[in-house]
């Protein structure tokens, strides 16, 4: 054999050893990745179960962003924001934890429950009491026969920024 062919013998050798550690960094990463994304799907399900085992009519009182109405007094209930453990807030979320229960309020007005907000994800504006109409006075945080519920995980880890939303119509019938 000639130098030239243990020189080509050796480039073809490497290039199949880095092809083959960079398919392994990748894999890492996909299991990286499915592992957030498990996590968060779950932090989420827990909480519309959490949302669920609620008396209906203390359900939005208890996960929105008001702390003044929670049904035990103030700063009582659970709140709209939560953690999920192995997950970290993107970089300027305001509280700092990467779960959020998203309720149809009025931008600025967190206890107040209204028919006429849009949100497409929540499918509103919806008549949320019942009464064939959707009116855009009334806060309907006592009479809702109908909670539509979001449930948002936004975070960023080693595999980069990543997003969960879970979306669900409670009924109280």
């Amino acid at each position: 054999m000639t130098i030239l062919e243990v020189t080509i013998a050796i480039a073809i050798l490497i290039s199949g050893v880095v092809g083959y550690l960079q398919a392994m960094v990748q894999f890492e990463r996909a299991q990286q990745r499915t592992r957030e994304v498990g996590r968060a799907t779950q932090a989420a399900r827990q909480i519309i179960e959490s949302i669920e085992a609620e008396a209906f009519a203390e359900a939005f009182r208890r996960y929105n962003g008001d702390s003044t109405d929670d049904p035990g007094g103030m700063n009582t209930a659970p709140g709209k924001n939560f953690a999920v453990q192995g997950l970290s807030a993107r970089p300027g979320d305001p509280d700092g934890l990467p779960g959020e229960v998203i309720f149809p309020c009025p931008a600025g007005l967190p206890g107040v429950l209204r028919e006429d907000v849009v949100d497409a994800a929540l499918g509103t504006p919806r008549d949320l009491n019942g009464d064939g109409a959707i009116n855009n006075v009334v806060n309907y945080s006592t009479t809702y026969t109908i909670l539509p519920v979001r449930v948002r995980v936004e975070w960023i880890g080693p595999s980069g920024p990543g997003l969960v939303e879970l979306r669900t119509m409670l009924g109280n019938y």
